[in-house]
């Protein structure tokens, strides 16, 4: 009996230390493959689908040439016009001080030509907030219900408010500012150009993006821009003149492989309608093509409140025409597992390290390269492996532009192709 006795905690022990030896190896090995500067090349976690059917398990997506300086602009280089407005809501869950701090963290550091639409009596603030900087202010609209493409909507959008299962957050005020942004961008950038500016690139920027200290001033950086865009037309098939930027959230859901345009905007969080646009060619076709589909589906009492819904669905209807940048691309060469698990102790780090908030991880991607340095610097790091310092794994880390048609052709399928259209811009 006393051997018997003897011999059940003996076989526990060894069962134990059997159990604890392949726990620590999973551990060690899970770690070595997520550290992407030590992981071989041949070894990934995410192995892209598209990439794999073609005979490789490594993401052929390219990505852009880092080892080239992007802070000083080429000869002749490209202007960029930031365009952006401010109305006041009646109701907000903000305050008149946040709106005003966020104002101050954009027109006080950003050195860009930037044209902003403004209530008559809110001028005195945002020029308060530029400073010396150069910036053209135009007052002509005292709501965003006064624009051309939303004249006389009013009760429309108190009527699509009813239907509108995030009421409680939203207003039909709110669906205007959403919905006045292509119009702003195009209008924005007309009257500049008119009035003798010539710019080859304009973006929409939310006036209240900016919402830390930061250490911008030269954004977006214009090489940086014009590098975005010779990729994205490679990767499109398509002119640069052509292409319309947007970051992306998450893609879609996989069913949306059988979404129609006869459907209705798409309720996914898929774009980020916070920062957008490209050249003015292309900037005149997405006003067009938004308020086309905007005032079709409004006709037949769709929900079409929530800009990003409709955005969604332009992007399933015309891919080839837009590129993006995705901060949580699994297939991305910097995307990094370790970054991903450790953001549940430290909300400042995701899946390329800390970056700050992650809805605007796009700011720091569009920046040069001494301004992003000096992102890393503010945004910091810690040391939390035992074996040493694992700070330039955790520092932010970029990522390379996607074609917007690869990227749906990832989540519905090597065979998706864009449905028919019925509405035609161009």
């Amino acid at each position: 009996m006393r051997i018997a006795a003897l011999s059940i905690p003996a076989l526990a022990g060894r069962r134990s230390l059997t159990f604890l030896l392949v726990l620590l190896t999973f551990g060690f090995a899970l770690t070595y493959l997520a550290f992407d500067r030590i992981r071989p090349s041949w070894l990934v976690l995410f192995p892209d689908p598209i990439a794999a059917t073609n005979g490789s398990s490594v993401s052929d997506l390219p990505s852009l040439d880092t080892d080239v300086s992007i802070d000083s602009p080429l000869p002749n280089a490209p202007k960029i016009l930031l365009v952006s407005a401010f109305f006041p809501l009646s109701k907000s869950k903000h305050t008149m001080s946040d709106y005003s701090y966020w104002l101050s963290r954009f027109l006080g550091p950003i050195k860009s030509d930037i044209y902003f639409f403004v209530p008559p009596d809110m001028e005195q603030i945002v020029l308060d907030a530029r400073g010396t900087l150069p910036i053209t202010i135009n007052t002509s609209y005292t709501s965003p219900f006064d624009i051309p493409p939303l004249q006389g909507l009013e009760e429309k959008y108190e009527e699509m408010h009813k239907i509108d299962r995030e009421k409680h957050r939203h207003s039909p005020e709110l669906y205007a500012v959403w919905a006045g942004k292509p119009f702003f961008l195009d209008e924005g950038l007309r009257n500049a150009q008119a009035a003798g500016k010539k710019y080859e690139y304009a973006f929409w920027n939310d006036a209240g993006s900016f919402r830390a200290d930061h250490r911008f001033a030269e954004w977006p950086s214009v090489a940086r821009v014009d590098a975005v865009w010779r990729e994205g037309a490679k990767l499109n098939g398509a002119p640069e003149d052509d292409l319309i930027f947007f970051p992306t959230w998450e893609p879609p859901v996989a069913s949306m492989k059988h979404w129609t345009e006869g459907m209705g905007p798409v309720d996914n969080e898929f774009s980020e309608g916070s920062f957008f646009g490209g050249r003015p060619g292309a900037i005149t076709w997405w006003r067009r093509l938004y308020y086309a589909y905007h005032d079709s589906y409004l006709a037949q009492d769709v929900f079409v409140g929530k800009d990003q819904t409709l955005i969604n669905a332009l992007f399933l209807l015309h891919p080839s025409r837009i590129i993006t940048v995705w901060l949580a691309d699994p297939h991305a060469p910097n995307y990094s597992l370790t970054s991903k698990v450790s953001s549940w102790w430290d909300d400042g780090e995701g899946p390329l390290g800390r970056c700050g908030a992650t809805w605007f991880y796009y700011q720091w991607w569009l920046a040069g390269d001494e301004e992003r340095e000096a992102m890393r610097e503010m945004w910091g790091g810690k040391r939390w492996w035992w074996w040493g310092s694992q700070k330039d794994e955790e520092r932010c880390r970029d990522t390379r532009v996607l074609g917007m048609t690869r990227l749906l052709r990832r989540v519905f399928g090597e065979g998706w192709n864009p449905p028919p259209t019925s509405i035609s811009v161009d």
